[in-house]
This record gives C-alpha cells, sequence and structure tokens, in this order.
C-alpha cells in the first residue's frame, strides 16, 4: 500500500513537472507584439488595424499575438519611429508627415498638388498601391525602411483643408496677416504667404480658434467633423493641402522571430486590415463634406481662383524637388513624376 501510495504521488508530481513544462514551451512559442498608435480604436484610420491584430492572433493559433497599444499608451508619435527601432514597440503606425525629416522621399504625399483624392475606397486603394509601387520601382524609396522588417502594411490619411473663422478665403493673398494654425510644411507654406503661422494639431485647435489664438487652422474633413470645428469657424475651404500616410513598421529582429508561416498570415491579412480603415475613412470624409455643405461652410473655388493657388504648389513642390536633389536623392524628380501621374490619375475617376 505504501509503494502504491509513493508510486501515485511520483506520477502526480511528475504530470505537475510536464505540465509546467509544456505550457513553459508553448509560452515560449509565442510571440507577442506590442502594436502602438497614437489614436483611439473607433477612429477610421485604425479600425482595420484592430481587426488585423485579433485576426492574426486567431489565425496563427495563438503563436502570434497582437498587443494593440492606443492613443499612445505605448508610445507617442514623435517617439514612434525610435521606439520601433530600440525594441520598445515591437509595431507602430508612424505618420509620414510627423516623420518627413527621416522620410525625405516616402513623405511625398504631403506635397501640395500631389494627393489623391480620399473619399473613396478606390481613391484610398490606389494611393495605398502606389506606395507600395514606389518601394518597389526606387531603391531610394525602399532604403528609408532598411532598418525595418518587412514592409507589407500601410494607411493612408487624409487631405488637410484650409478652416478659416471669420474671413472667407478664396486667392492665396487673402492669408496675408492672418493667424493661420499648420505644421510641417504648411508652416512653411502660410510664412512664404504672409500668414503668421501657429503651431497647431486639429485636437487643440478649437480652442485656438474659439479664443482668437488662430483665425484659420489646417485639418482634415474628417477632424473637422470629429473635433467639432464647425462650432467655432465659418469656412471650409475645398482645396486639398497636402495629406499623409501611415507606413506601419515592424521592428526588425522581431520579425525575423516570428515564423515564415506566420509572416504569410500577417501579410495575407493587411490588404483586408487597410480595407476597412480606408473604407471607414472614406465613409467619414464624405459624411464630413455634406455637413459643411449643409451648413453653408464649404468654399468652392473657380477656375481662376484654383489656378492661382496651383501655381504656387507649383513652387512650392520645385522648392522639395530641389531640396532633395541637394541632399544628393539623384531620381527625385522622377519620383515626383511618377507619385504625380498617380494621383492626378486617381483625381479623373
Amino acid at each position: 500500500m505504501k509503494k502504491l501510495v509513493i508510486l501515485f504521488l511520483v506520477s502526480v508530481v511528475s504530470l505537475g513537472v510536464l505540465v509546467a513544462w509544456a505550457e513553459k514551451v508553448s509560452a515560449q512559442k509565442q510571440i507577442v507584439i506590442r502594436y502602438g498608435t497614437d489614436l483611439p480604436p473607433g477612429r477610421p484610420p485604425v479600425v482595420g488595424q484592430h481587426w488585423w491584430a485579433d485576426e492574426v492572433t486567431k489565425r496563427t493559433e495563438g503563436r502570434v499575438k497582437i498587443q494593440m497599444c492606443p492613443a499612445s499608451s505605448l508610445v507617442n508619435q514623435a517617439g514612434g519611429l525610435e521606439a520601433v527601432l530600440s525594441g520598445l514597440a515591437d509595431m507602430y503606425m508612424l505618420s509620414t508627415e510627423a516623420h518627413r525629416n527621416s522620410f525625405p522621399i516616402t513623405s511625398i504625399m504631403g506635397v501640395f498638388g500631389a494627393g489623391f483624392p480620399d473619399d473613396t475606397l478606390e481613391a484610398n486603394t490606389a494611393h495605398m498601391n502606389a506606395f507600395f509601387e514606389l518601394l518597389k520601382r526606387y531603391p531610394a524609396a525602399a532604403a528609408e525602411y532598411k532598418d525595418f522588417g518587412e514592409m507589407f502594411f500601410y494607411v493612408i490619411y487624409s487631405e488637410s483643408y484650409l478652416i478659416s473663422k471669420r474671413k472667407k478665403i478664396l486667392f492665396p493673398s487673402d492669408v496675408k496677416g492672418l493667424k493661420v494654425g499648420s505644421n510641417g510644411v504648411r508652416m512653411d507654406f502660410m510664412g512664404r504667404m504672409g500668414a503668421a503661422p501657429v503651431d497647431d494639431i486639429p485636437p487643440l485647435a478649437y480652442e485656438k480658434l474659439m479664443t482668437g489664438v488662430t483665425d484659420a487652422t489646417f485639418a482634415a474633413i474628417s477632424a473637422w467633423y470629429n473635433f467639432r470645428l464647425y462650432e467655432v469657424s465659418n469656412y471650409v475651404l475645398d482645396l486639398p493641402f497636402g495629406s499623409g500616410g501611415h507606413p506601419i513598421v515592424i521592428n526588425k529582429a522581431t520579425w525575423n522571430k516570428i515564423s515564415p508561416q506566420d509572416q504569410q498570415i500577417m501579410k495575407e491579412l493587411a490588404p483586408e486590415g487597410s480595407r476597412r480603415s480606408h473604407q471607414a475613412l472614406a465613409d467619414l470624409n464624405r459624411k464630413s463634406w455634406i455637413e459643411a455643405a449643409d451648413k453653408g461652410m464649404k468654399v468652392t473655388l473657380t477656375e481662376k481662383e484654383k489656378k492661382l493657388w496651383e501655381d504656387e504648389f507649383k513652387i512650392q513642390s520645385e522648392k522639395w524637388i530641389a531640396e532633395r536633389e541637394a541632399s544628393g536623392i539623384k531620381d527625385i524628380r522622377n519620383i515626383f513624376n511618377f507619385w504625380k501621374s498617380a494621383a492626378d490619375k486617381a483625381w479623373t475617376k
């Protein structure tokens, strides 16, 4: 009897050891990917990312677990690039506009007059496809992502529009003397037009417009709607002033840990993740423009007025090209022409 008890206890202990070992092996096999964004989960640019994260976890049967860290809970946009390079974050949805100095070529969508329409799924898909074609055609563009794992995921962001409080802006000269909220290349452009640029982003624009810190500001039409900027403004100029893009980068060491089978699953699910984000963004942009028109706030330019802006945009794009040529990017004019041609084609559809 004593021997049986001992054997039973040995068996129980052995089983416990085996279970603990199995759990340890299972835990070792699972790769947890911390994926940071600076937007809350419900916003259109990231709705597809959350779907993708859940699907990757399901399809890999938990071998790859995507842990979404929204609303800058892991790291904010300014620190996103360095966080992925250092391994603090495994993935991040970067903004090309926020990191334009690190992406001098692939921030091209921010050049005025070279952006894509953003109110249909087809246009947003064309923008995404143009980005990946850019990487494929031009080694200098692909080299901007050489320190990351494979590039396979990209989501567009909307064009920016000029929203004004009291003055209806029709001509470039109309901004002279105005305090205009902006950032990046739009600050430089407004300064050249004789405005007083004020550092601004959509979440802060409401208070600045309300208190008179700014007379006008730049924001996506969806941001005009989401942040209720229509309550503190009167006009939205229907003229795009450059868009942005969200290349979703992954730490190279993290990517190399993932099996080829699971890497393929991640890549296969990315187009549907992008489609969901792009559809949601297109729907919101259309809804926002309808609201602007219904409120009598949408300002549509005549061909003559538009031509004056386009002439200024050409000066800005030539400056963009010249700066990159001076930095040693030899193929930049061909790159610009490729991108502009793809964007122009999307506008005609």
